[in-house]
């Protein structure tokens, strides 16, 4: 139904938020080393914070999701990626700006589980590879956002303004 798949699809633009998160990095390295002055070791540490979170939140996601609402889940671990970007946009030190990726990474664990969790709800099993591939294709549109359209707002915006921006598109 329209229902099912506008819930979905809205949904996936959680995904879709998350591997700009993911993806951005590329875009504004070189930015952010000369902001903190720091090397490529340091700087993979900055990065780096962001996995390491959701590497570690992933399985407490999958036991939460199984136990609160996922509309409250979504929205609540959006706007900790929300405000874990603009903690990075305005850090003046590495140690703050690995918190903030931290934050986003522990948000970034719930948007693909939830969305799964949110098709296989609202399509029968013989939708579910379509409805799967969809949203997985939005998904990875925002790894593509993540790269050049975020390497040009750096570099018309300074790698602060592209953060801002960024949080306020999500």
């Amino acid at each position: 139904t329209i229902q099912a798949w506008s819930i979905c699809i809205v949904a996936s633009l959680f995904c879709f938020y998350e591997f700009v998160q993911l993806m951005m990095f590329n875009a504004i390295d070189p930015s952010l080393m000369q902001a903190f002055d720091v090397n490529a070791t340091q700087l993979g540490q900055i990065s780096a914070s962001y996995l390491f979170a959701n590497l570690l939140f992933m399985f407490p996601a999958g036991m939460i999701l199984d136990r609160i609402s996922t509309r409250k889940l979504i929205i609540g671990a959006m706007s900790l990626c929300v405000c874990g970007t603009v903690i990075f946009s305005f850090s003046n030190s590495v140690h703050m700006a690995m918190f903030g990726r931290f934050l986003t990474g522990i948000g970034g664990a719930f948007p693909f589980l939830a969305v799964l969790r949110l098709a296989s709800r609202w399509f029968p099993a013989r939708r579910m590879a379509l409805a799967t591939g969809i949203m997985v294709t939005i998904m990875m549109l925002g790894g593509v956002a993540g790269q050049t359209p975020m390497a040009f707002l750096t570099h018309m915006f300074g790698w602060r303004g592209a953060l801002r921006f960024d949080a306020i598109l999500g």
